[in-house]
């Protein structure tokens, strides 16, 4: 899809969906294929776009054959129905432009290039980074702006810059501070570029006020109903709806801090959740999938799968959330 048309696309609830594995551990690009359709059905006639290949699809734990693979079971059952959106980011901006044109010519309609990581860059270092990739592609480009995962927040002047550059159309924001988001809503032409809430349902609580348009979730995985209707009030500018909307999903967001409470995960962030969750979401994303009836799976070393007492607790959550 043309940038400036796949700017447009870019608002509603944008799922990101886990990468399939059978028991072996084994790429399933059948199961994507069965989720791909799920998503064109669950998208018909409303707003949204599909997203793969990121953090969530653990593509830091797969070749890019594999990775190339699964996009292609996405795009062919997804192209011109739900737009797909790819993480095609390495650490190394030839690799991850390497792998963004081969990704592109598979049928994506936006690469999404996360910061680079491991390696400290200065911020001369990560607008060659971005730029260099937008201007060799035909298609958008969103930074994955993950200070979580990459060490590198990007400030809020580098990120007006970079919104000039053609085909770098939007940012994936996994921004915890709001006042961080919105001083990139006032320095931002959203004509340039989308500000979209990376980090789901509850930031985009606070973000939706501030005009945010999209906000990345694993809801419509297996509750597509939550999802559309936090999104429906926002647009509706009934936020006292959705803050409703949010807060009957406590339960879910209570089970996920006690899975993340329960593990020893030694890191730099100190107590924040949202960082210490990446070691478990996972697992319950593909857990929840099964239980609503989809490919689920397991999750590769050296992340952990959720136990058997877990899982059957997930399982009374989301029957009293009455999604099961």
């Amino acid at each position: 899809m043309e940038p400036q048309k796949m700017i447009g696309k870019i608002k509603g609830p944008i799922t990101i969906f886990p990468t399939h594995f059978n028991k072996n551990g084994d790429l399933d690009t059948g199961a994507m294929k069965t989720v791909a359709q799920y998503a064109n059905e669950v998208y018909a006639g409303r707003d949204g776009c599909v997203m793969i290949a990121g953090s969530t699809s653990e593509f830091y734990a797969m070749t890019d054959r594999e990775s190339l693979d699964m996009i292609k079971s996405v795009v062919d059952v997804c192209h011109g129905k739900t737009p797909v959106i790819a993480g095609t980011g390495r650490a190394a901006t030839g690799l991850s432009l390497d792998l963004s044109l081969k990704a592109q010519d598979l049928g994506i309609d936006m690469a999404m290039i996360t910061n680079p990581y491991y390696m400290h860059v200065s911020e001369e270092g990560l607008y060659r980074h971005f730029s260099t990739i937008a201007e060799a592609l035909d298609i958008g480009v969103m930074i994955y702006d993950n200070p979580t995962t990459s060490k590198i927040a990007i400030p809020v002047p580098l990120m007006k810059r970079l919104s000039k550059v053609p085909n770098i159309i939007a940012v994936k924001e996994n921004t915890s501070n709001v006042e961080n988001y919105y001083w990139m809503t006032q320095n931002i032409d959203p004509a340039d570029m989308v500000v979209a809430c990376g980090i789901g349902a509850l930031a985009y609580l606070f973000e939706a006020p501030l005009g945010c348009p999209a906000f990345i979730s694993e809801l419509v995985c297996f509750a597509p109903e939550y999802a559309f209707a936090i999104y429906d009030a926002a647009k509706n500018k009934d936020y006292d709806e959705m803050k409703r909307q949010v807060e009957l999903l406590n339960p879910y967001h209570q089970f996920v801090s006690a899975c993340v409470s329960r593990r020893n995960i030694p890191t730099v962030l100190g107590s924040e959740l949202g960082g210490k969750a990446t070691s478990v979401y996972q697992s319950i994303i593909k857990k929840a999938m099964e239980m609503v009836g989809l490919p689920g799976g397991i999750v590769r070393e050296p992340l952990e799968n959720i136990t058997e007492t877990e899982t059957d607790e997930l399982r009374s959550v989301l029957k009293t959330l009455g999604i099961i």
